[in-house]
């Protein structure tokens, strides 16, 4: 077994397989270059949670301003250990968990909502939060609309905002929503990723809120910045943070450092030697991490075998454009579904990681109540089925027939083709889009792959000058409504004209049946479940008739964790949060946090070695 307390220089390397080539070895010292920074400041590694990042940050290291156009909250650590929210949810157990507020409470009409904040919370500089903090914040990015990050999107659903008490405030919203509260661009709750960030006003009074830098960053969190560079974010535990004071926990890292420490090769080797405790999304491909696993046995993921990745909430879909022929019949899309091997994608494009998926919803404990309605459903609308002769049958049913060169003729007599558009930036789509395309080809389809990057792809993805796409569809959690209302009309355009959003109907899908029933979802309280489900019901069976997108997998988060220094990570065999170190959730991930139904503490990490 690996000494995970005194492995020399040495001994690490010894370690490392000595099949390691003379590039391997020059990336670890530059690896170690670039560590140089942190490790003069003698952190003592049996206290110290290291995160590797996939790059260094855009804004370099004095900038901490989160409303900043362009600011990276996830890479700097700012919004998971320093700033904290109202309210998180937990995705893998649906909870809704308090945080920086202790309640809400919406008006009758649902244009109000009355927001009670947790009393004896303190900024890190020593000063109180209150209900100035919030009303601050809240005037300060409806005043700079559209210019800071959000701000535009507040603007448009918020009339107003009053303090009624020191711990007590009222938003008053333009229109009633009874799902305000899970707005992450509106609302201080995080469901996936970050949220509205509220700001000390005795800091940021008086201040340009887009450029002023906020260096160093003054939050509630449960660490302190102490140092930054070009490639490392160090933090330091808080002793009187309010949670120690309140719930009498601390958090067992007494640093955290969020640090970039090269490429996935050095990345590799530092998980191999014990000097990182996590990377981020997207660093080590599969064949990588299995190969650190089988030389450190502390390394594991969320599944201890395949396949390994957790799911992230943005499962996969192939965007079908509806609005041009033959591809406004259902039929047709139908016909495409049938001759989609999603087994062999998996296999093929994701090396394993991920499963075929029946539509546009990750596969999350929260939403089980919901899906077990449908059940039914998706046996008869058989979205994972690979059978070629049922698309055959499809398309001779439609008048199309088969030419010399295997492809079939439209009834018009024109060749039925696909022009294919791809991100060429994004090594997951092209990967997918290839196994995909060559699929359809053996299916009779004439595909054109059409990779573009940058402004030129995004434009013409939205204007729909396409066929089929490789799309994600965010953020079904743990409320039903939002995927779907992605598929509501009122965001049709015409082709040619620029679509609100990739997901946002950019497939041009029409049906005034499933318009109203996502109408009514919309003002139905998401406390109101078997509504919900009724109504969630009604939409799908339109959904999955109609085929508007077709699905094709979960969505794979490969996140190793290194268990030499810290244990208790959540995982499938204890999914007690999401393994995120790039989310705002990951404060609760490293501190834990009271069961909002029984109060007692839930998780948290804790030293594999306790003193």
């Amino acid at each position: 077994m690996l000494n995970r307390r005194k492995l020399s220089k040495k001994s690490r390397f010894t370690v490392i397989s000595s099949r390691v080539t003379l590039v391997f070895v020059a990336l670890l010292i530059f690896g170690i270059l670039l560590a140089q920074d942190v490790y003069a400041q003698n952190l003592p590694r049996d206290e110290t949670l290291y995160v590797a990042v996939s790059k260094k940050v855009a804004l370099g290291p004095k900038v901490f301003n989160i409303y900043t156009p362009g600011f990276d909250r996830s890479r700097t650590g700012l919004h998971q250990l320093v700033n904290e929210y109202f309210f998180y949810v937990n995705l893998e157990t649906g909870e809704y968990v308090p945080w920086l507020a202790e309640s809400f409470e919406y008006s009758a009409d649902f244009k109000k909502i009355t927001v009670n904040l947790r009393k004896e919370v303190n900024w890190n500089d020593g000063w109180p939060f209150t209900a100035e903090d919030v009303v601050f914040t809240y005037n300060l990015l409806l005043e700079s609309a559209p210019k800071m990050v959000w701000s535009a999107e507040v603007a448009a659903w918020v009339e107003s905002i009053r303090k009624l008490d020191d711990f007590t405030v009222e938003l008053t919203l333009k229109k009633p929503n009874p799902r305000f509260h899970l707005i992450r661009e509106c609302f201080p709750a995080v469901r996936i990723w970050g949220g509205v960030t509220i700001l000390p006003k005795h800091v940021w009074e008086g201040k340009d809120p887009v450029k002023f830098n906020n260096y160093p960053p003054v939050g509630t969190g449960p660490y302190r910045l102490l140092s930054s560079s070009e490639t490392a974010f160090v933090y330091e535990r808080r002793d009187n943070w309010w949670g120690t004071e309140q719930y009498g926990v601390k958090p067992a890292p007494r640093y955290v450092v969020y640090q970039y420490f090269g490429p996935e090769t050095s990345v590799a080797i530092g998980l191999t030697t014990n000097d990182i405790d996590s990377p981020a999304i997207g660093i080590l491909s599969l064949g990588t991490y299995l190969e650190v696993k089988r030389k450190n046995p502390y390394v594991t993921a969320w599944h201890a075998r395949t396949p390994h990745a957790w799911l992230d909430p943005c499962p996969r879909g192939l965007m079908i454009q509806n609005a041009k022929s033959p591809w406004d019949q259902k039929e047709a899309r139908w016909a495409i579904s049938y001759l989609i091997d999603r087994d062999a994608v998996v296999n093929l494009a994701y090396e394993g990681t991920t499963s075929p998926s029946w539509g546009p919803y990750p596969y999350y404990k929260g939403l089980d109540p919901y899906f077990a309605t449908i059940q039914d459903l998706i046996e008869k609308y058989p979205t994972t089925k690979y059978d070629p002769a049922k698309a055959e049958e499809i398309f001779k049913s439609l008048g199309f027939n088969k030419g010399t060169d295997g492809v079939w003729v439209m009834g018009d007599g024109t060749r039925l083709k696909m022009d294919f558009l791809v991100d060429s930036g994004d090594s997951e789509a092209m990967k997918v889009t290839a196994v995909i395309a060559d699929q359809l080809r053996a299916g009779g389809v004439d595909v054109t792959i059409r990779p573009l990057t940058g402004a030129v792809q995004s434009d013409t993805r939205l204007r729909g000058d396409w066929d089929i796409a490789y799309q994600p569809f965010c953020p079904g959690d743990t409320d039903v409504f939002d995927n779907l209302e992605l598929f509501h009309s009122k965001y049709y355009v015409p082709l040619g004209e620029p679509a609100p959003w990739y997901e946002r109907n950019s497939f041009r899908y029409k049906n005034s049946k499933f318009d109203a029933i996502v109408d009514e979802m919309s003002v139905t309280p998401p406390k109101d479940v078997e509504k919900i489900k009724k109504l969630f019901r009604q939409a799908m069976e339109i959904w999955l008739e109609d085929l508007p997108v077709i699905p094709i997998v979960q969505a794979p988060a490969l996140v190793p964790f290194n268990t030499a220094y810290w244990v208790g990570w959540p995982s499938a065999a204890d999914p007690w949060n999401m393994p995120v170190n790039w989310w705002a959730t990951f404060n609760l991930v490293v501190s834990g946090y009271p069961s909002p139904e029984t109060g007692e503490w839930v998780g948290g990490i804790r030293s594999s070695s306790p003193r």
